[in-house]
């Protein structure tokens, strides 16, 4: 079994291929391929990554198979059976992946919908400056979110954190900062919360070396702005390239609850991006790069015109999805519409919905107390023969654990049971609807309060002071040595 195959290079996993009777290739086409970028970055044949040339994609051997980048491209050409997971766990708000969705997967992806009301992406405008391949103003921005506003979760643990920049050199600034922060007391908080953050898996990473990590909150650096000049060369590095677009989906697609976005390129330029994806004619490059930025403002500024406006563009701009999800259908078996009717004699009938479609999942019947505070009750009617097979047991089992950490409460009727006794049967359902109604809420957890973790309330921050007042401190740390000595 071969595991985020897209960066796996053919030449190195053959043999382990060819040993294998049964193979199975998992990976996504639409992130990143295998690269030669980190050799010619660390063996000297490159000195400025801006300046790295972008790979043609030309072919060196007519051979289809020969000229596969990856394992998975070479999965393709001999035509393995492909099966998609159209089902996306990680973000707990679907906004953090509908971008990628809409601009990439075809809005295939099905996720999960979130379970409490927060901004899932704020965007912080900095303007900083863009000098000598560095962001001054966006890694100083970078360090006050997390002193500010990366708080405590309800269980008393800081979320996980990962940073992500643009270039390596953004990536070095960041982390000589936090290494310089340790070396004087006055920022003994932050050095504290620093050292707890990476405990719990601190990174600070570039965007080519960020794949398959996932974190609580992403802090995104997209380092790039005017120079000291004034001007905005729209050099974006590795985005710029054929499969910028790849990186891009790796980077915004690593947060669990959260991404801060720290931009400094110009408002008037990304706000123009429909212009860019006509000319770029799919959403690759500068111009998905534009289009994101925009769709993270629109969110964070709950425009939903806006959002709603981008996610459209996007999906105009490559090939359209033809799945439909058909929302609460009729019920699908007599054995249903036996517990609906029953449910209808007891309850009042706008409480309960029948085949509800959640998240790419369908339950049988749920009931809605419509009570602040009070989960939904997924009521499953389970027949003998569905239960028979292994594979469809498991199945169910992952999918009510994935909706009972969504607040659902599950009650679950056997047909064989039903048949034999209904009026028991029924007598155990009104009982258990009524048992979670007459519960506090307080007695359910609350997950309101995890997005108090991370607040949106971002403090400018002013680089030029921070400088002066850094150097005036060294000065007279080495005036007090000289004394000394």
């Amino acid at each position: 079994m071969f595991d985020e195959a897209s960066q796996l290079k053919l030449e190195d996993n053959l043999p382990a291929l060819l040993k294998g009777k049964q193979v199975i290739i998992a990976g996504d086409e639409h992130q990143m391929p295998p690269s030669n970028y980190f050799s010619k970055i660390f063996d000297g044949s490159i000195d400025d990554e801006d300046e790295f040339e972008d790979e043609t994609g030309e072919k060196i051997f007519e051979n289809g198979l020969l000229s596969a980048d990856s394992l998975l491209e070479f999965a393709e050409e001999l035509n393995f059976e492909k099966k998609y997971l159209d089902f996306h766990y990680r973000s707990k708000h679907p906004y953090l992946i509908d971008f990628s969705n809409y601009a990439f997967y075809n809005k295939r992806l099905k996720p999960l919908p979130n379970s409490f009301e927060y901004t899932p992406i704020k965007y912080v405008q900095v303007n900083g400056t863009y000098s000598d391949h560095t962001n001054e103003t966006e890694a100083e921005t970078v360090l006050s979110i997390i002193n500010n506003n990366i708080n405590r979760l309800p269980n008393g643990k800081y979320p996980s954190v990962g940073i992500a920049t643009f270039n390596i050199h953004q990536r070095n600034l960041i982390l000589s900062k936090i290494n310089e922060r340790r070396k004087f007391e006055n920022y003994s908080d932050f050095n504290e919360k620093i050292l707890e953050l990476e405990e719990d898996g601190l990174f600070v990473k570039n965007l080519e070396n960020i794949q398959g990590d996932e974190r609580d909150v992403i802090i995104l650096t997209t380092t790039y702005g005017t120079d000291k000049e004034g001007k905005f060369v729209q050099r974006f590095g590795s985005i710029n390239h054929q499969k910028g677009y790849k990186l891009l989906n790796v980077i915004i697609t690593r947060a669990k609850y959260k991404v801060y976005v720290c931009s400094s390129v110009p408002e008037e330029v990304f706000l123009n991006y429909k212009e860019h994806l006509s000319l770029e004619g799919s959403n690759n490059r500068r111009a998905v790069f534009f289009a994101y930025l925009a769709y993270s403002k629109a969110v964070s500024e709950n425009d939903r015109e806006q959002r709603l406006s981008i996610l459209n563009t996007l999906a105009e701009n490559t090939t359209q999805s033809s799945s439909i999800d058909i929302l609460n259908a009729d019920l699908e078996s007599p054995f249903e519409e036996e517990v609906y009717q029953a449910l209808i004699n007891h309850f009042e009938i706008s409480k309960i919905i029948p085949q509800l479609q959640f998240a790419g999942f369908r339950i049988d019947i749920v009931y809605d107390s419509k009570i602040t505070g009070i989960p939904k009750i997924a009521i499953e009617c389970d027949g003998a023969n569905y239960h028979s097979s292994q594979e469809a047991y498991l199945y169910d089992n992952h999918r009510q654990k994935i909706l009972e950490e969504h607040g659902f409460v599950f009650h679950r009727i056997w047909s064989t049971n039903w048949w034999r006794n209904p009026k028991r049967e029924i007598n155990k359902l009104v009982k258990f609807i009524k048992s979670i109604e007459n519960r506090s809420p307080s007695f359910f957890e609350d997950k309101s309060k995890i997005g108090l973790a991370f607040t949106d309330d971002i403090k400018p921050v002013n680089t030029e002071l921070k400088k002066v007042s850094l150097v005036t401190l060294k000065e007279t740390i080495e005036t007090i040595e000289k004394e000394l000595k």
